[in-house]
């Protein structure tokens, strides 16, 4: 769907890659079907940033699913860049995806 393959092991304190290694981190807390929390990091961190936390709501909806992404602790002047990130590399190839 996002063009790079991705690795993740689904359970909490299971690890992840994507984007060849791009990005990285742990999953922290997990509800299947309905809520994940990540340590969320990449590449471009500082060494000495901590890592971000991707919050990931699923909710059911009439004819699909509501996704909720809320992505906090990221290092100072890297905010915009994620953010057009998270809308390009994600939630536009799955509205093409699936089709909404």
């Amino acid at each position: 769907m996002t063009g790079s393959a991705a690795k993740v092991d689904g359970k909490i304190g299971g690890k992840f890659t994507a984007w060849d290694g791009y990005i990285f981190g742990s999953t922290l807390e997990l509800i299947p079907d309905q809520f994940i929390v990540q340590a969320w990091r990449t590449t471009e961190f500082p060494n000495e940033a901590p890592d971000s936390l991707v919050e990931i709501s699923l909710k059911e909806t009439k004819g699909g699913t509501k996704v909720t992404l809320t992505h906090t602790q990221i290092p100072t002047g890297q905010k915009d860049s994620y953010r057009q990130g998270w809308e390009d590399f994600y939630f536009k190839p799955m509205k093409e995806h699936f089709g909404k």
